[in-house]
């Protein structure tokens, strides 16, 4: 008998209204977010690969022959610094963007179901709005960066924090300082939230 009113319970229960909680919408978003900060950090990472094996003669990219020699790559060191450093910067702006746009279809799903509760409707509309918002300082960022003489700059916002990595060899405090200023004023981000990288 108890197993029968128990079963009973568990179909009469309104599972829907549990699908459609503001709870997992903000776990969804978090977790969006999580991925989005592991991704940047994984980008961000010191290349400590520039050798291979514990000989210093052995460099990614080129060849070791069976006696032994090395066949170094054709290309000129600084021609594939620059290249990497433009893959860097270029595969960073791909993966944010990526992440955005399968936050944002998350979201655009969200707000535009018919099944939604209102808040949650709310709540996905106001997150799109903070996307926009971030989207748009990333661009104004990067752009004033830039205008300052830097080669290449990717800024990362999300909620209050801001990450920007820039080309450069090493970053005085005088440009740090600039960075930061530039940041502060496209975001709502504290100066302790703000990450200045510099990439060479």
């Amino acid at each position: 008998m108890k197993e029968f009113t128990l079963w009973k319970k568990i179909k009469e229960y309104e599972w829907k209204k549990l699908l459609n909680t503001k709870n997992y919408i903000i776990l969804g978003c978090l977790a969006l977010v999580g991925v989005a900060v592991i991704i940047s950090s994984v980008i961000t990472a010191p290349d400590d690969a520039d050798t291979v094996g514990n000989e210093s003669n052995k460099v990614l990219g080129n060849t070791v022959l069976a006696d032994g020699t090395i066949a170094e790559n054709s290309k000129d060191d600084t021609e594939t610094d620059a290249d990497t450093k433009n893959d860097f910067f270029a595969s960073a702006i791909l993966n944010r963007e990526q992440t955005r746009d399968e936050s944002m279809e998350v979201l655009n799903r969200l707000a535009n179901n018919p099944d939604a509760l209102p808040d949650t409707k709310e709540d996905a509309l106001n997150a799109i709005a903070q996307l926009v918002e971030d989207m748009n300082a990333e661009a104004n960022i990067e752009t004033l960066v830039k205008a300052k003489g830097f080669e290449e700059c990717v800024a990362i916002v999300s909620d209050e924090n801001c990450t920007v990595i820039v080309s450069s060899g090493g970053l005085n405090a005088a440009e740090t300082a600039m960075i930061l200023e530039i940041v502060c004023q496209q975001t709502a981000a504290s100066p302790e939230n703000v990450k200045i990288i510099g990439k060479q």
